[in-house]
């Protein structure tokens, strides 16, 4: 666990097509102390350095919004599609973390600094979401259920909230979790960085997992890997903090570097919404970052 240092809403009809829209390029954004975009071919550029204090999780909001957990200085900052920024939440914040919105548009924030997940409607205004099971809470994301897992590497487990707050043990450390810290969610699969022994595991609805990519002897292993997120696609990028590079998954387990150099590169998110959250929308009629480190 790190220390001091996706879900869009749609407005569609039940049934239809879940149609993303033209504003929406499909680029991977990553937190590496500043907020850096990709192109699919793996161009960068900085998108926001401004209003940043240890960046760590990221989300995209309704309209394309990008918010960001500053852990540094406990606020939310919210950036336009400009990279203009300004802050959201700047309360009932200890240590940001991981963060994700939910179907009806509520941003939910990890904090490991007081063990809590605290709740922000659109407004800004928070409140506890839930403080039960909690263990240095880091990476979260929503099932297509409306649950919400959420990483805690203090203990080793991944947790599973239903709507009201009331949770209960998703995975330990006998179903191969290390130091979780990224979460993703695709195709009614759950998939879950190991930090700690440089593992992605993907985990079914009950629970049952296994490891799709681990370290190897050459540069595309999987390196202490934090941040996670889904392309359009369904091709699974991983944030590895231990070389510095984020790695391309493709459906059929390929890997390769999609993007090298960055030293913390930590937190990531896809400007287009994971299909979990389409799918949560769509039937309410309407997914790399640290400096510095508590636990390696």
């Amino acid at each position: 666990m790190k220390g001091i240092a996706a879900s869009l809403l749609f407005t569609v009809l039940l049934g239809s097509s879940f149609n993303i829209p033209s504003a929406y390029a499909d680029n991977l954004y990553a937190s590496t102390g500043q907020i850096l975009e990709f192109d699919s071919s793996g161009n960068q550029s900085v998108f926001a350095n401004s209003g940043l204090s240890f960046p760590e999780g990221l989300a995209f909001d309704s309209s394309g919004n990008l918010y960001v957990a500053n852990a540094g200085n406990n606020t939310i900052e919210k950036f336009n599609s400009s990279g203009i920024g300004s802050i959201f939440a700047a309360s009932g914040l200890s240590l940001p973390w991981g963060i994700a919105f939910d179907g009806n548009g509520n941003l939910y924030v990890a904090n490991p600094g007081d063990n809590t997940i605290e709740e922000f409607n659109s407004s800004g205004t928070g409140s506890v979401f839930t403080t039960s099971g909690l263990d240095e809470p880091a990476g979260m994301v929503f099932a297509s259920s409306g649950n919400l897992y959420v990483a805690n590497p203090g203990n080793d487990t991944i947790e599973e909230f239903n709507s009201s707050g009331t949770g209960s043990v998703f995975a330990t450390a006998a179903a191969g979790i290390n130091n979780p810290d990224g979460l993703a969610y695709y195709g009614s699969n759950l998939y879950v960085a190991n930090h700690g022994n440089s593992t992605i595991e993907k985990f079914n609805a009950s629970g049952i997992g296994s490891v799709i990519a681990m370290s190897s002897t050459n540069s595309l292993g999987v390196n202490e890997p934090d941040g996670l997120a889904f392309d359009g696609s369904g091709t699974l990028y991983v944030a590895n903090f231990g070389d510095g590079n984020i790695l391309k998954i493709d459906s059929e387990g390929g890997v390769s570097v999609f993007a090298s150099g960055f030293g913390d590169a930590q937190f990531l998110a896809d400007e287009i919404p994971e299909p979990s959250s389409l799918l949560l929308l769509g039937l309410g009629i309407c997914t790399l970052a640290f400096s510095h480190h508590r636990r390696r």
